[in-house]
């Protein structure tokens, strides 16, 4: 077995054996669960009413809770999608950078937590516009400035980038990745609020709370979860 800094040999492998040994499903971490409440409140928030959603490394699933008329998962792991399968308009096993979709044929593309762990990001950022349709929307999310870290692989005692994350982005560099459309950009998910947990409080309430508290600690300290872009053909 071989291994490259920031680059995956066989990713398409790597995903399949990692939802075999990982349950996404299930975060048994409560902050982390009220976290992702609240950043999926925040994209709810952003993305209207589609029509036709197309989620790109769909994993668990959770796009399910959007608004929508039908809903495609696009997931390297069967097993993953085996679980979504009956609460979808279809659930592909594709990679990200080869989408099985016509040009301009869905009206929403959520592509969460996916091009830091490509070998070709650019790729998978052609695909993302080339089947959005003509004023369509899509929302891209990734970690923000992210420090990656690496531990010593066994195999092949070359270090290795933990949670199998290849990229870090900060906002030029994913806007980068697509030209030619409108874009707009958030900085969401202060660390200061995670450490001291209060995602589990505010997500009880609406995002207006989280927002009140978010957004200056985002500017004041550049220090974030989450690296927001909704982009519109």
């Amino acid at each position: 077995m071989s291994c490259e800094v920031n680059h995956c040999a066989d990713y398409i492998s790597h995903y399949r054996s990692d939802a075999e040994q990982f349950d996404y499903f299930n975060n048994p971490d409560e902050t982390d669960r009220a976290y992702e409440i609240l950043f999926r409140k925040f994209i709810g928030g952003v993305t209207g009413r589609p029509r036709k959603i197309l989620d790109v490394g769909s994993g668990s699933g959770w796009t399910r809770g959007l608004p929508h008329h039908q809903l495609f998962f696009v997931d390297l792991s069967q097993k993953n999608l085996l679980r979504l399968e009956p609460n979808s308009s279809g659930a592909v096993v594709a990679d990200a950078s080869c989408l099985p979709f016509r040009s301009e044929s869905v009206d929403l593309v959520v592509a969460s937590e996916i091009l830091e762990h490509l070998n070709s990001p650019d790729l998978a950022a052609q695909e993302i516009l080339r089947v959005l349709e003509k004023g369509g929307k899509a929302i891209v999310s990734t970690p923000y400035k992210e420090k990656i870290r690496y531990s010593l692989c066994i195999h092949c005692n070359r270090p290795t980038p933990m949670n199998a994350h290849l990229r870090s982005f900060d906002r030029d560099a994913l806007l980068s990745l697509f030209p030619n459309v409108k874009k707009k950009s958030w900085i969401f998910g202060s660390k200061i609020l995670v450490l001291l947990r209060l995602p589990r409080l505010l997500c009880r309430l609406p995002l207006f709370f989280w927002k009140v508290f978010d957004y200056p600690l985002t500017k004041l300290s550049d220090k974030a979860q989450h690296l927001i872009v909704l982009l519109e053909k």
